[in-house]
């Protein structure tokens, strides 16, 4: 009977031993997995010369932002006027003609006919506040005309003022882009104190003299610098 035991106490120290082996093993996972330490991804730094990403990029427009409040277009080159040329709608008082072509005339501060409102009532567009209508050009062709007509969505009514000082009908033809140009005939007197007129239209941009074709834009009072 003194013999049955052994075997009871050499299980028990086996599973002791096994228990003790499990927690070394189980410690030893644990210190491996504290030890490797997660890859962290490098932060991205700008490379000298790397081009920008597409968001990074902003291309440079070549339009100019204009004054939120009503102002003259205004000819920069004063041709043989030297108070310079606005684009004006004809006539004067009653004799407003609201229908008839726009012009290039005497320049005259804060007459409600020469005070133009630049994207208005849109982008793109020019609005008359004192009448509540737009500029609208006549046709795509160069020599088309300027007239008034109700403001709309139609691409006869969209421009572009660059800033060069040019100003342009927002859409090319096979010729080339189309410049609000006035023309090259010398002034031609209206009644008014030294006041002259000459035509306006839409012209091949670059088949006009530019003095006939740069504009400063915005300012209810003449300018004489650069756009």
């Amino acid at each position: 009977m003194s013999e049955y035991p052994k075997p009871r106490r050499i299980l028990s120290f086996s599973r002791a031993c096994y228990g003790f082996l499990l927690c070394l093993a189980t410690l030893f996972l644990v210190a491996c997995q504290l030890a490797i330490q997660p890859l962290e991804t490098p932060a991205h730094s700008a490379v000298a010369g790397e081009s920008p990403t597409p968001f990074e990029a902003t291309p440079e427009s070549s339009e100019v932002s204009v004054p939120a409040s009503p102002g003259l277009i205004q000819l920069l080159d004063p041709l043989d006027e030297p108070e310079f040329y606005c684009v004006d709608v004809p006539g004067f008082g009653r004799s407003l003609n609201l229908q008839g072509a726009l012009t290039a005339h005497t320049c005259k501060p804060g007459a409600d006919d020469e005070m133009f409102q630049w994207d208005s009532p849109a982008s793109g567009q020019i609005s008359m506040p004192a009448y509540d209508l737009c500029v609208e050009a006549s046709g795509e062709e160069a020599g088309s005309m300027l007239q008034l007509a109700g403001c709309s969505g139609s691409p006869l009514q969209q421009f572009l003022y660059d800033d060069n000082g040019q100003i342009r009908l927002d859409q090319g033809t096979a010729a080339g882009e189309l410049c609000l140009t006035v023309g090259p005939e010398p002034g031609e007197p209206t009644g008014g104190p030294s006041h002259l007129r000459r035509t306006l239209t839409l012209e091949t941009c670059s088949q006009v003299d530019q003095s006939r074709t740069l504009w400063t834009v915005g300012s209810p009072n003449v300018v004489t610098g650069e756009p």
